[in-house]
């Protein structure tokens, strides 16, 4: 299922580069056809297949070969973790997003935490009070004010 993968990653360099346009039009073929359980007609998945296999075995023969050989499974593996990786980045941005509409920042009612998306509306940061001392810091003041380098 590398079209997938192929199709969100050729999307985004196909918006800068015209030679990965191509790549995105085939990319987007394959995935409809394998969604509707056909097989893809323009060989994209062969192609990236033969790509992503020569490349490695340029560098590490055994390496190369076994990519080859179960590039079906290594791509649905990778598939799979996108979409995982989707849903919880989803799943997260959701959460902050009711958080801060509902509380006023990103983290829940009883966080006195930064939120970023305080910044972009101009809203004001909620202050923490505690004020930092030299023996807070730890720090060598000699070192500070440059004597500490000789």
């Amino acid at each position: 299922m590398i079209c997938i993968i192929a199709l969100v990653v050729f999307a985004v360099l196909g918006l800068v580069s015209a030679k990965y346009r191509a790549y995105f039009f085939e990319a987007a073929d394959c995935v409809f056809r394998r969604v509707t359980l056909r097989k893809c007609t323009t060989s994209f998945d062969t192609k990236m297949k033969m790509k992503i296999s020569t490349k490695i075995s340029a560098r590490n023969k055994l390496l190369g070969r076994f990519v080859f050989k179960n590039f079906e499974a290594i791509s649905w593996v990778l598939t799979i973790i996108m979409i995982v990786s989707l849903v919880w980045s989803a799943y997260i941005g959701v959460m902050g997003l009711y958080n801060w509409v509902a509380f006023g920042n990103c983290y829940g009612p009883e966080s006195t935490e930064v939120c970023v998306l305080n910044n972009l509306t101009g809203q004001v940061q909620p202050v923490n009070s505690t004020v930092l001392t030299n023996s807070d810091l730890n720090c060598d003041l000699n070192f500070v004010k440059g004597q500490g380098l000789k």
